[in-house]
């Protein structure tokens, strides 16, 4: 193998690496543009993140501006997740449905009867809310609701009288849900809220209280939080995982092409080598384009199907291409099932390790590791200063001598 020959070869490589920086870059911009204008959209249409807060109780003092806040003596709240993502564009949004129900009990231990003023603000201000209820001791409270400002209510304890205020409602939401204590108090007793997902790889935002037990359902995972006497001022909250976003990860495996295609130019090489085939620079070239023709259906499918389905529809389509190629160009001469063989390996095992989240490194790694093995063993009898030895050029055959008769034309033999 020639110098001018690896530098070609280098050359096609190097135009296909910024082939796949543009076409990288482009779907990195179409994704972002999509999750830019229409996270705005989804929102609206679906709802914002929601944050319950608990209810907060407040005691007027007599003869005064100021309020004395009261700790609910029991809190039995339960919500059940259960996503609904949607999809705009090249992203999937974690949207999901939020079914609270909270009870909690609110006790006067003074002597005196007490005015209590209960306010629940909503979890999103500008959200729909479906099946909703709001009782005390069974009773409606009809105040007129504004879910900006939320709902305000004031009762009337005897001494020693217990009331149960409970509310309960279906709403949508995004990414996370929290659940905020009464700030005012900053104490929380008798606390007991199971929140049921529908879904099992269960997260939780930075600064969140972490469930005391979790149990795994049919369904999903069940989380507890229980407390006889908790202070405390940080949230509790979960967050929705994300689907699997054909944006981001087609810009991933694009990039990474070149990795792909490197391994495999190597393969090429190595047969040229060691079946002593007369591979043309162009052919690297053809090849290459190939491996683009996968990255470049992938890109523009997976905004009209699915992306398992648009992932095997371009594996086969670029494997197909690569090998009926080198088979037809070589005339039989090239090894068709190592061909395929590499670029199944190479390029198709290598892309899908981007869908398997935290082990993508793991597998090219090993995949590296197993292909070097592989090539010291298939080259370890190969004379290097023979395969890179220069070619003497091949002196041009001079024509015949023709003999010239020396005696004029016309004169007799």
């Amino acid at each position: 193998m020639s110098a001018r020959k690896i530098l070609a070869i280098g050359a096609i490589f190097a135009l296909a690496c910024v082939g796949w920086w543009t076409l990288g870059v482009t779907t990195t911009m179409r994704s972002e543009e999509y999750g830019g204008r229409l996270a705005g959209e989804v929102q609206a249409l679906w709802g914002a993140p929601l944050l319950q807060q608990a209810p907060s109780l407040a005691v007027e003092i007599p003869g005064s501006d100021q309020v004395r806040w009261l700790i609910p003596k029991e809190n039995d709240i339960k919500v059940v997740l259960t996503t609904d993502y949607r999809k705009k564009g090249l992203i999937w949004y974690p949207t999901y449905v939020c079914n609270f129900d909270g009870n909690y009990t609110i006790t006067n231990d003074e002597t005196v009867a007490q005015k209590v003023r209960i306010h629940f603000q909503f979890p999103a201000q500008i959200g729909t809310y479906d099946a909703f209820e709001m009782t005390l001791d069974d009773q409606p409270i009809t105040s007129p609701i504004n879910t900006t400002e939320g709902v305000g209510e004031m009762i009337e304890l005897a001494p020693g009288q217990n009331a149960t205020f409970h509310v309960k409602y279906l709403t949508r939401g995004i990414r996370e849900w929290r659940y905020v204590p009464d700030v005012n108090s900053g104490r929380v007793q008798n606390f007991d809220l199971s929140v049921a997902t529908n879904f099992r790889d269960v997260d939780y935002p930075d600064g969140c209280l972490s469930p005391m037990t979790t149990e795994r359902t049919d369904a999903g995972m069940e989380l507890t939080w229980s407390a006889t006497d908790l202070i405390t001022r940080e949230s509790i909250g979960v967050i929705i995982p994300e689907k699997l976003n054909p944006g981001p990860l087609t810009s991933r495996i694009t990039f990474f092409a070149p990795v792909c295609l490197l391994f495999f130019f190597v393969l090429v090489a190595t047969i040229n080598i060691l079946y002593k085939v007369n591979i043309h620079p162009m052919h690297y070239l053809f090849v290459a384009a190939g491996f683009f023709a996968f990255h470049l259906l992938l890109a523009y499918l997976v905004g009209v199907i699915s992306i398992h389905i648009a992932f095997i529809i371009c594996a086969i389509v670029s494997v197909g291409l690569v090998t009926t190629y080198l088979s037809a160009a070589l005339k039989g001469q090239f090894p068709w099932k190592i061909a395929i063989a590499g670029q199944i390996f190479f390029l198709v095992l290598f892309s899908y390790s981007f869908f398997l989240e935290g082990i993508t490194g793991l597998t090219v790694a090993i995949g590296s590791v197993v292909t070097l093995a592989v090539l010291m063993k298939v080259t370890a009898d190969v004379n290097w200063d023979e395969v890179f030895a220069k070619r003497p050029k091949p002196h041009p055959t001079p024509p015949p001598l023709t003999r010239v008769d020396p005696r004029p034309s016309g004169e007799p033999s």
